[in-house]
């Protein structure tokens, strides 16, 4: 960090703080920006900053800072080095990085978003966040989704049951005990194997086997009678090779129920949650394209973010019988 002129303890105590030589800089940072002191502020975070590189909080605050202040060129390096210590802390393999960095950098900037996550990018998020998925989703996040997409596919299901059933991106298997009872054989698949252990211990699924979804459906020669989808998607933002490759692997009269994150301007779009969302005209020309057709679509609550509902849609496609 390239050193100040400035010294932000003076300013502390011209501003009547008193004891500023023994008050620690990450704080006076705070106190001073509160203040409308950004240069000062600006100072003390980089002197702290000369010393520990890596505080990441400090990193986020003096982006911010420097942003606000119309300094938004000089924040390409310090964004660059975030990511880049997020990319060390997911052990995301060093030839998937520049692709990560590119999507978290499209997320945060509202640039022009990649096509979907990268799959190293996926595989090491969710292998970090194993253990404790669950009960962040469950406890934090309110996160509902598979019980709405399950009601979705009941109704349409009616009484059907003993169903080849696919669950795609099942992650810890949250919703295998709720699709169990439609299922003669439930398979389930993901990028994490991390993920696939927890759904493993929970003995609902008659084959789980890792990979990317879009590559298994495409390689697969199995037909299903239900493709599930759940809080899969948003890490998609195209979709039409996806739902080709499901509705090829659907039996005729087959169903793909899905969950995603409700857009409200045309397309899709990488949100700063790092998470795409679609429109709903987007969605349904997804699936004319691919001869699939809306059974079911509703508007639900899938879970929180930041304490606020997060608005998504539950979709019920079927494959046309011919």
């Amino acid at each position: 960090m390239k050193p100040s002129p400035i010294d932000w303890r003076a300013r502390l105590e011209a501003c009547g703080f008193e004891g500023a030589e023994l008050v620690p800089a990450t704080y006076a940072a705070h106190v001073l920006w509160s203040w409308r002191e950004p240069l000062a502020a600006e100072a003390a975070l980089r002197e702290h900053l000369d010393q520990q590189p890596d505080d990441k909080d400090s990193l986020k605050m003096l982006i911010s800072i420097l942003q606000e202040n119309g300094r938004a060129s000089e924040v390409v390096a310090l964004r660059r080095h975030l990511h880049e210590r997020r990319c060390h802390e997911l052990r995301i393999p060093e030839p998937a990085r520049d692709a990560a960095i590119a999507y978290m950098e499209a997320a945060e900037t509202g640039g022009a978003p990649p096509e979907r996550m990268a799959d190293a990018h996926v595989a090491a998020l969710f292998d970090l966040y194993a253990p404790s998925f669950d009960d962040s989703l469950r406890g934090f996040l309110s996160y509902r989704a598979p019980e709405r997409l399950v009601d979705a596919v009941r109704s349409v299901l009616g009484g059907r049951r003993e169903l080849d059933v696919l669950d795609l991106g099942c992650g810890t298997g949250l919703a295998g005990p709720l699709l169990r009872p439609f299922a003669r054989r439930l398979e389930g698949i993901d990028l994490s194997t991390g993920m696939l252990d927890k759904a493993r211990e929970r003995g609902v699924y008659d084959a789980l086997r890792a990979g990317e979804i879009t590559a298994e459906l495409a390689a697969s020669t199995a037909s299903h009678e239900l493709i599930v989808a759940v809080d899969v998607l948003v890490y998609f933002g195209a979709l039409e090779t996806l739902f080709q490759h499901v509705a090829r692997r659907l039996t005729p009269g087959g169903l793909f129920a899905f969950t995603v994150e409700k857009g409200t301007e045309p397309g899709y779009r990488l949100q700063p949650t790092a998470r795409y969302v679609h429109h709903l005209d987007y969605l349904r020309d997804c699936a004319s394209a691919a001869y699939l057709h809306p059974v079911l679509v509703r508007e639900e609550t899938l879970r929180k973010q930041a304490g606020q509902p997060v608005a998504g849609y539950v979709a019920v496609l079927s494959r046309s019988e011919s």
